[in-house]
């Protein structure tokens, strides 16, 4: 078994609070029991690398991951089985990009840190609005280079499936569908549960310290199985008995 978080933010998210560093995250997600987390930054994520590398210290296992946003407004999870896969997928994100600059009075700053604690540079690209590229360019780009989407908060009443496009687009290439913490806890979903034939999972999408494994997930798969891992328990859960 392993308990997952597969949607954080750090600090180079511009609505995430400004201690979310990446030695701040894996602390608490160690505290909270974590053995599988994904990063996952509005269209970046350049703090990927950093939490890879010092996560084998706290006894986690990071999958390389990104919340996009699309041309259509529709926050997608995507995730990565290698780290090079991300780095290559960003560049096709930059380029998808406004080139306007961020707004920091508006959207907020968006911070890099070093191992260190110490912030080191401000990302000044504008990421937290939709890139030029559609949902299904952003599929097959994702699954070029290595990379499985799950739809995030698919039925919030903004940036998600139903909000967005007023259905849930039960693609076959999507690895899951995501539902937000509250309306999971509301409706008492449980691991098993599936919607349009596509297994149902929620994560703690932490902007806060405080926010991180509040809804995590105990998978029977193992860390070293990677996002493969855990889509499997995910498919394999569907229909048994709770």
């Amino acid at each position: 078994m392993a308990r997952i978080d597969l949607h954080i933010h750090t600090a180079l998210s511009a609505c995430a609070e400004n201690v979310m560093s990446p030695r701040h995250i894996l602390e608490r997600a160690s505290g909270a029991a974590l053995e599988i987390i994904a990063i996952t930054d509005h269209n970046a994520s350049a703090h990927v690398p950093l939490v890879t590398e010092l996560a084998p210290a706290f006894g986690i296992r990071v999958i390389p991951g990104m919340e996009l946003t699309t041309r259509e407004e529709v926050h997608l999870l995507i995730f990565f089985r290698e780290l090079d896969g991300l780095m290559a997928f960003q560049s096709v994100v930059d380029n998808a990009l406004s080139a306007d600059p961020n707004v920091a009075d508006v959207f907020g700053h968006q911070l890099v840190y070093d191992e260190a604690d110490e912030i080191i540079d401000l990302d000044e690209q504008l990421r937290q609005i939709g890139a030029n590229i559609g949902l299904d360019e952003t599929v097959i780009e994702a699954e070029r280079h290595g990379g499985i989407v799950v739809p995030a908060h698919v039925f919030r009443y903004r940036n998600s499936l139903t909000s967005q496009l007023g259905f849930v687009d039960a693609n076959p290439v999507f690895g899951a569908l995501e539902i937000a913490r509250p309306r999971w806890q509301q409706e008492d979903r449980k691991l098993g549960d599936s919607c349009e034939g596509l297994p149902l999972m929620t994560n703690s999408d932490a902007h806060y310290l405080e926010d991180i494994g509040r809804s995590a997930l105990d998978l029977p798969t193992r860390a070293e199985d990677g996002i493969d891992g855990v889509l499997q328990a995910l498919r394999e859960s569907v229909g048994r008995e709770a």
